[in-house]
């Protein structure tokens, strides 16, 4: 292959990648690793270029490979800064597809960052706009789960062709996969259910102050269930989930109460520790 050629196929795919990259497309192969493969592609070509070509297009290309080895070598570092983590769950609706990407990142308190791909193939992947999730964990609050545990990946659920509910550790969290009109169509469907939890959670609280046993709600994929002691005359509240799977590890609670300060409903004393974040409250 000639030099032209070889600068022809060069620009024409560092002109593609220039024009997804605006458009909120990406190849999904290359999300691990950014543009560090790019880079070095167009890195070995010019120094190719500059060993065979003229005296004046090797200056050019050496003037190339001056201003891609700084970009490539800060790229890369950058890369390994981020450090994210990538998984992808596949509909059962069609062949399309979302890839999650996702970080850690702590400073006094941990950040979960959740970024979505829609994708067809699993080979391009279109950025979902304004529907990235984070959440943000105080040390104190931490329930000691991973980052696919704290959005509930194990336990998302297509609700619809285009919806993808996640039972996060924060509450009820939707990804949507189609245009605006269906997103606020199906937004609403969610908002609809966080009502119907909200008052679920309003009776639940009634029973365990009247001491009734054998009451139960789910909430974010653990099972709450009222006990009483008539013998003892002690009430608590039982806390499982199906596989262990649950946010909230099996124990013992007393009470349920609206923290407004937090803006979530609050399990308090606990077994394992003293509260822990039930549910965002209908103003949070």
């Amino acid at each position: 292959m000639n030099t032209k050629k070889a600068l022809y196929l060069l620009g024409a795919m560092d002109l593609l990648l220039v024009i997804m990259h605006f458009t909120d497309y990406f190849f999904l192969f290359l999300k691990p690793t950014g543009y560090i493969f790019p880079l070095i592609v167009n890195f070995l070509v010019l120094a190719a270029v500059a060993y065979r070509s003229t005296q004046l297009r090797k200056r050019l290309s050496i003037v190339g490979m001056i201003v891609i080895l700084p970009a490539l070598l800060f790229h890369s570092f950058m890369v390994m800064l981020w450090d994210y983590s990538y998984t992808k769950i596949d509909s059962p609706w069609n062949k399309q597809s979302i890839m999650i990407e996702y970080r850690l990142f702590s400073l006094g308190e941990s950040t979960y960052q959740y970024h979505f791909y829609k994708t067809r193939f699993g080979i391009v992947g279109k950025l979902l706009d304004e529907q990235s999730i984070t959440m943000v964990i105080q040390g104190t609050e931490h329930p000691g789960l991973e980052a696919e545990e704290i959005l509930g990946v194990d336990r998302a659920e297509w609700v619809t062709e285009n919806t993808l509910r996640f039972p996060a550790w924060q509450g009820m969290k939707e990804v949507h996969l189609g245009g605006s009109e269906s997103a606020r169509g199906e937004k609403k469907n969610i908002e609809e259910t966080e009502e119907e939890i909200l008052e679920e959670i309003e009776v639940f609280i009634e029973k365990v102050e009247n001491q009734e046993d054998g009451h139960t709600i789910f909430v974010n994929g653990n099972r709450l269930v009222t006990r009483y002691d008539e013998a003892a005359d002690e009430s608590w509240i039982e806390v499982t989930s199906e596989g262990e799977q649950g946010p909230i590890p099996r124990q013992q609670c007393t009470r349920i109460v609206p923290d407004e300060e937090r803006g979530y409903y609050m399990l308090e004393e606990c077994t394992h520790r003293w509260e822990y974040p039930l549910f965002p409250l209908e103003n949070s």
